[in-house]
């Protein structure tokens, strides 16, 4: 008894997954992705650009600068996956190609502001709360901490506000974090996904490529379709058939054999019977030139 086991005769179960998920249109997808993505980056854009206008309000030159590069950032990531969202509905290689070169590059700027992000928020900790201090005494600080940041229930005083914002601050400061690492999880996974996407539309046997495809009676009908068919006339040249009765070379007069190059008056069955019967002997061959006489006295 035999003890070995057999070779498996399937691939993994994580490469039976990407097959599985390969195997199915993933334009569906795209779009999805590219909207969701689009329609973050651009609340963090607007958030960018408020908290910009509060620094600037607040007389805190260190964070201005800080929101400009990061509303830049988010408003090109934003714009990358817009075009996104074109590329799959129109599904043009050119488009898809290049979607698939900007969604890796938007995963590197969405990684570059969370790990700006982290960095500052630990730098520039005073500033931060000197800004959500002010802010909170009116009642609004969201913009300070970004689309994750609360507004307090009511107006505070200075003592309150600034218990308040050390609070968010540390709220923040995990929130941030866990944000960067998810980000960037996300981003490769899209890329991933946009890389395999560009993939199907390389390869005409692909779900992708499946509409693109003509359809069975567009392959079998024998004319394009800017083109007339034929009046009273099939698709493809009609075969070959004889037509009705006898064959051709039976069917003659009566009394009809052949016809003959013989004279008038020569018997026409005796050609038929003897077909040597007009020979008359060999030909005479004709000169080939005339001799002509000449006179000795002409010259």
């Amino acid at each position: 008894m035999s003890f070995k086991r057999n070779p498996p005769t399937d691939a993994p179960p994580a490469y039976r997954y990407v097959s599985r998920v390969y195997g199915r249109n993933l334009r569906p997808v795209v779009v999805a992705i590219s909207v969701i993505t689009a329609l973050w980056a651009l609340a963090w854009t607007v958030s960018s650009f408020k908290s910009l206008k509060l620094a600037d309000n607040d007389d805190l030159p260190k964070l201005a600068p800080l929101a400009i590069a990061q509303g830049v950032m988010y408003a090109v990531a934003c714009a990358f996956q817009t075009f996104g969202i074109v590329a799959a509905v129109l599904q043009r290689f050119t488009l898809v190609k290049t979607y698939a070169f900007l969604c890796a590059m938007s995963t590197l700027l969405v990684a570059g502001v969370g790990l700006m992000r982290v960095v500052t928020h630990f730098v520039y900790k005073s500033d931060w709360l000197t800004e959500c201090t002010i802010l909170a005494q009116t009642g609004s600080i969201n913009s300070v901490f970004g689309i994750w940041g609360s507004n307090p229930p009511t107006s505070l005083n200075a003592a309150e506000a600034a218990q308040f914002c050390k609070d968010e601050w540390n709220h923040d400061s995990g929130v941030e974090i866990v944000a960067v690492i998810f980000g960037i999880l996300f981003g490769l996974a899209f890329t991933a996904i946009a890389f395999a996407y560009y993939r199907q539309v390389l390869d005409p046997t692909s779900p992708a490529n499946a509409s693109r495809l003509p359809s069975d009676s567009a392959r079998q009908d024998g004319y394009p379709t800017h083109y007339n068919p034929p009046y009273d006339g099939s698709s493809y040249t009609p075969v070959y058939s004889p037509p009705p009765g006898p064959p051709p070379t039976d069917n003659k007069p009566p009394e009809y054999k052949r016809g003959s190059y013989l004279s008038t008056g020569m018997d026409k069955d005796a050609k038929a019977s003897d077909p040597f019967s007009d020979y008359d002997g060999p030909s005479i061959p004709m000169p080939t030139h005339w001799v002509e006489d000449r006179d000795a006295s002409r010259v």
